[in-house]
């Protein structure tokens, strides 16, 4: 068996497992209702007061924060993994394998994404289309949808990267929470950072997570703020740089490894 045979090996397993987690994906689709059903009626409220948010506005809002919503409620807790690993110990044991502990962390990130991302997907469509109606452009719809699960595979190497920590942390929760509200807020959850002020806008798309959030879901905007092709270049320069430095992580990390747990 080669050594991308053993990683698709740990895709296969890790989307078995994941297909079996039936209740966990209901849950995550009626929390995706709650959440867009509360939003859809805080901006149509907003819209009857004319105020500088109109009806056509709220419909691409809508769709804007399904489309983020749907890469933030795919991605898996990677990061939970790998605190438990070298909590227990089993890091030692597992970084003895044939393959590497990244790789195989990365792989069964992409084996669980591979079953979430369509379940998420169809209720974000559902959910949007219920609240808001048909997408404001069946086009740059395809489009997208590669792209956020690009983006959805790039925000699982961060959670990597958050759960590296816990070789010199132990505790990842601390470094997750700063981690997932610099997503939220720089890579714009809830409105396109066109909404931002400009020194933040500047700021939040300097970072990865504006190519995470708002990058594929403000083509579903009037101006999303890179061209589909420069987002597809933006999310794999980031991606190859953080599975770098993930991979230089893991190897400065297992000088502190000491047999049996520590």
């Amino acid at each position: 068996m080669t050594r991308w045979s053993k990683y698709l090996a740990f895709v296969r397993i890790a989307a078995r497992e994941a297909n079996e987690q039936r209740g966990e994906m209901l849950g995550r689709v009626a929390f995706f209702g709650v959440i867009l059903g509360v939003f859809s009626a805080l901006w149509a409220a907003a819209a009857k007061t004319g105020i500088g948010f109109d009806l056509q506005t709220r419909h691409r809002m809508v769709w804007y924060l399904a489309a983020t919503e749907w890469i933030v409620l795919s991605v898996p807790m990677l990061h939970i993994t790998i605190q438990e690993d070298v909590r227990r110990g089993d890091i030692v044991y597992q970084m003895g394998r044939p393959v590497s502990y990244v790789g195989v962390v990365l792989a069964r990130g992409l084996g669980q994404l591979c079953v979430r991302s369509p379940w998420m997907g169809a209720a974000a469509f559902l959910w949007a289309f219920l609240f808001s109606g048909a997408p404001p452009n069946l086009r740059a719809t395809l489009t997208m949808v590669p792209l956020g699960f690009l983006a959805a595979n790039l925000l699982c190497v961060v959670y990597v990267l958050v759960g590296l920590t816990a070789f010199w942390l132990h505790e990842v929760n601390g470094v997750y929470w700063v981690t997932q509200k610099l997503t939220f807020i720089l890579g714009g959850l809830m409105l396109p950072l066109s909404f931002y002020p400009a020194w933040l806008r500047d700021l939040a798309r300097a970072t990865p997570f504006s190519n995470i959030l708002e990058g594929p879901a403000a083509l579903l905007a009037s101006s999303p703020p890179w061209s589909a092709g420069e987002l597809l270049l933006r999310l794999l320069a980031w991606g190859g740089a953080f599975v770098a430095l993930a991979f230089w992580m893991l190897r400065h990390a297992a000088r502190t490894i000491e047999p049996g747990g520590g």
